[in-house]
């Protein structure tokens, strides 16, 4: 869909939600270029997620960057100070000093949840349905299959491999409310579908 903005308004979102951004991932992969295999091996999906967009051509980039080096300059000085902050009082240690850095966290859920969902409009809220799969060609079409016979619409899906096993969790968002319909139509297939934690009941 077309959206109409002036030059500088423009210039001023992309660096905010993708120019700078990228830059952001790229100083966050650059840490893993001196780590050792251990922390290598631990890296899960969330490392993986931060440092995605990181994987982008430098040549490219650059061109981008310098043709809107202003406003990209204003994200990173606004986010490094909130690093600069954040390691200044982690390094203080005080429970006080914790509070602070909540505070960034929170603000960080905030800005997170006013990113629009896939349709427009507020974000939904999904339930992860997780289910074990091997490592091999047609499990991923078979899942989807269950689903479709489930009646059950995928919204988003991510998928964690076990490091050295020939296996991958595979993470299903979905309606809360088809959930467990999925969840049951995969044990039935075979799958190892790990059960959600129930609230306990009040007293």
């Amino acid at each position: 869909m077309p959206v109409t903005v002036d030059a500088a308004e423009h210039d001023r979102a992309v660096a905010l939600v993708s120019h700078g951004p990228h830059v952001v991932s790229a100083a966050v992969a650059a840490r893993l270029t001196g780590a050792d295999d251990t922390a290598l091996g631990l890296a899960g999906q969330g490392v993986r997620d931060v440092t995605r967009i990181a994987a982008g051509d430098p040549k490219l980039w650059i061109g981008i960057l310098a043709a809107n080096a202003q406003p990209v300059a204003d994200v990173l000085e606004g986010v490094a100070t909130d690093l600069a902050v954040a390691a200044s009082l982690l390094r203080d240690g005080s429970d006080g000093a914790a509070a602070h850095v909540a505070d960034l966290l929170l603000r960080g859920n905030a800005g997170r949840s006013r990113i629009p969902g896939k349709h427009g409009g507020d974000q939904s809220a999904y339930t992860p349905v997780q289910v074990v799969i091997p490592d091999r060609p047609g499990e991923l079409a078979m899942v989807f299959q269950a689903a479709g016979i489930a009646g059950v619409n995928i919204e988003d899906v991510t998928i964690e491999h076990s490091p050295g096993r020939p296996l991958g969790v595979l993470e299903l968002s979905v309606a809360p409310e088809s959930a467990d319909r999925l969840a049951d139509e995969l044990r039935a297939r075979g799958w190892s579908v790990p059960r959600r934690p129930t609230a306990a009941p009040e007293r």
